[in-house]
């Protein structure tokens, strides 16, 4: 019986010692100076857990299935100085995760791609972009409130405000119409802390065509206009 107890305590601890799914942990080197450090699968496959660097000094921490990124990881960019952590799938970024940048940057959101997706991107300051994104810039219909309070809503194009959006200043300005490139550029109107307003169209944030001004007491003048200037 005491025989019979002893072979049971050994099954048991090379059970409890035994990597999941018949994996091994091993570390190799290949020819290209990569080196990935640990499980396989029992046919000698990357898969499960491991840590893989390369000699520019990328690396990849987390989940591996069939030999590719696949679950929870971390992958850094040596070169450009940022990380990304959360889900992989068949080797790309596919599901929720976070990107961090040297610049104090955060980006997090759902992704289908490489910085494709819809979330949040967060900088030092406190400013705050949320909506969607293509290859890492803000892409789409967004809202960013900057650290001052001043809040825009509407379009971008490749993380300029470009198309249709409103802005409002914290001092009581506004801005609703067009935009080119972070600048008021199109039909749009804006009204000012005095009272004052105007509408019509704009180049490089400043009247330019036709266009209405009001001033503060009521006062109107309809024209064109050149570079910010009425012509007469």
């Amino acid at each position: 019986m005491k025989h019979a107890v002893g072979i049971i305590s050994v099954l048991l601890m090379a059970v409890m010692i035994r990597p999941a799914m018949g994996q091994v942990v091993e570390t190799t080197t290949y020819d290209d100076g990569r080196v990935y450090t640990g499980q396989r699968s029992g046919k000698g496959k990357i898969e499960g857990k491991g840590l893989m660097t390369w000699p520019n000094g990328d690396r990849y921490d987390g989940m591996w299935k069939k030999g590719v990124f696949d679950g929870e990881g971390t992958y850094t960019w040596a070169a450009q100085g940022y990380t990304y952590t959360g889900q992989w799938k068949k080797g790309y970024i596919n599901g929720h995760g976070t990107f961090r940048f040297n610049n104090g940057n955060v980006m997090e959101g759902d992704w289908t791609a490489m910085g494709t997706g819809t979330g949040y991107l967060l900088f030092p300051d406190g400013t705050r972009y949320d909506g969607p994104f293509v290859n890492g810039a803000p892409q789409g219909k967004g809202i960013k409130v900057w650290a001052n309070g001043t809040r825009y809503e509407g379009d971008f194009v490749q993380g300029h405000m470009s198309g249709q959006g409103l802005i409002v200043l914290t001092d009581g300005e506004s801005y609703n119409g067009y935009w080119v490139n972070d600048k008021r550029q199109g039909q749009g109107k804006a009204k000012y802390p005095d009272g004052s307003s105007y509408e019509g169209g704009w180049m490089n944030d400043k009247f330019h065509g036709h266009g209405t001004y009001v001033d503060a007491e009521g006062n109107s003048v309809t024209g064109n206009w050149n570079n910010g200037h009425f012509e007469e």
